[in-house]
């Protein structure tokens, strides 16, 4: 059974883990591994799953609106790049929420202490994400970041082939996905356990 937190210490967490996205986000700018319209390889999301592993589904989304917030402020793609992070790190935290909740029956903090049923649904996760970046790129930030149709853009940058779009776009989020969910998972399930009390199944 997982430990339930205080309101307070619910409310302190979300609000530290998103300031969390700020400087990742003004770390990543520093340093960026971007393509032009917003994509990157970066930390940035990495708090929104933390919280996922700690405080469940709902106090991820919460995280991850604030989040939303912090990179249409500051965030490289401004409102591109802000959609794009928020949606496919909000597809992997559902995904794991309801495999968690649902297939699983049992809280993340339990569930995915065990390596087996969290790399299957990592990998879940990452199908979705892809499939979301994948749709997202071709139907709306593509072409309003280039302004152009999406053919002409998959001719300019993608030599006119709809597969090497779809590779480029999934290895990108693959890349980060593990990213997001490896480094999570090594923090909360290697380190922050023993400050923070998750108890074991």
């Amino acid at each position: 059974m997982a430990r339930v937190y205080s309101k307070s210490f619910q409310v302190s967490f979300v609000s530290l883990m998103i300031a969390l996205t700020l400087i990742f986000e003004l770390l990543n700018r520093a340093l960026p591994l971007r393509v032009p319209w917003g994509m990157s390889i970066d930390f940035v999301a990495l708090p929104i799953m933390i919280t996922f592993f700690i405080l469940g589904m709902g106090g991820s989304i919460v995280a991850a609106f604030g989040m939303f917030l912090m990179l249409c402020i500051a965030g490289y793609g401004n409102i591109i790049g802000a959609v794009m992070k928020t949606a496919t790190t909000v597809s992997m935290v559902v995904t794991l929420g309801i495999l968690s909740n649902g297939i699983l029956r049992g809280p993340p903090q339990s569930t995915y202490k065990s390596i087996p049923k969290y790399s299957i649904s990592a990998v879940a996760s990452l199908l979705v994400r892809c499939g979301v970046a994948v749709v997202l790129n071709y139907y709306w930030a593509l072409p309003l970041f280039f302004q152009m149709p999406v053919e002409k853009i998959i001719e300019s940058f993608f030599f006119g082939s709809y597969f090497g779009f779809v590779s480029f776009v999934s290895t990108m989020n693959i890349v980060q996905g593990l990213v997001d969910l490896v480094g999570s998972w090594l923090i909360v399930f290697g380190v922050a356990r023993r400050f923070l009390e998750v108890k074991r199944l």
